[in-house]
């Protein structure tokens, strides 16, 4: 992941992004973030509708995982009042993460932690709700990673989730991912197939919300 997502300086090039375009680094706001912070298919108002859809209340103990740079867990912290905890397997991403949100005024309310899936670094039943957002789809084992998500939701805790399934028609246009200020290779190309591959029926996005019982 680190080879594929984090091979440069991400901070850095998301700061001298940000210089270019005219912003003032050190006032920074959401605002200014909102064309590449939201690193999934829908945006911010993707992860309002899930957010909705899981009935998120203020205070709940939130672990986002794989969460990329931040920029889902900050929005649920700072619009729904939610206490974030972002896990994240790509170094880089978990740097700007950090990096992006104490500019942000924002470590009160959202935590970040470099690891994976599989063997999560938290106590048992610790979350309300465990988060993810267009990361299931890149784990090849999700038996590892589903058993952590039960083992660290307390009973009557939600897993609210976003991914990308197969469509109809098989096969797709390969590659299907890049935010260019976030990950440069090969950005036009990877956003032009995620499109193709949506109008051709070969993939399709699913929101889901499921409950812990036991």
């Amino acid at each position: 992941m680190d080879q594929q997502y984090g091979p440069t300086d991400i901070s850095a090039r998301i700061l001298t992004h940000l210089r270019l375009a005219g912003v003032d680094v050190q006032a920074l706001t959401r605002e200014d973030l909102v064309s590449f912070d939201e690193f999934h298919g829908g945006g911010q108002e993707s992860t309002r509708t899930l957010a909705r859809l899981a009935k998120l209340e203020p205070r709940m103990r939130v672990l986002d995982l794989g969460c990329g740079i931040g920029g889902p867990a900050r929005t649920l912290a700072a619009e729904f009042g939610c206490r974030l905890t972002g896990i994240e397997l790509t170094y880089e991403f978990y740097r700007a993460a950090e990096m992006l949100t104490a500019k942000l005024g924002l470590s009160h309310l959202v935590q970040f932690r470099h690891g994976g899936a599989a063997a999560m670094p938290f106590d048992d039943a610790a979350f309300d709700v465990v988060w993810s957002q267009n990361s299931l789809m890149n784990i090849a084992d999700k038996g590892s990673p589903l058993r952590q998500i039960h083992r660290v939701l307390r009973v009557g805790g939600r897993f609210a989730f976003q991914t990308m399934l197969a469509g109809e028609v098989p096969g797709l246009h390969f590659g299907v991912l890049g935010i260019g200020v976030v990950v440069l290779a090969q950005a036009l190309e990877k956003t032009a197939n995620v499109r193709r591959n949506y109008e051709e029926g070969r993939m399709v996005a699913v929101q889901a919300v499921y409950a812990k019982v036991v």
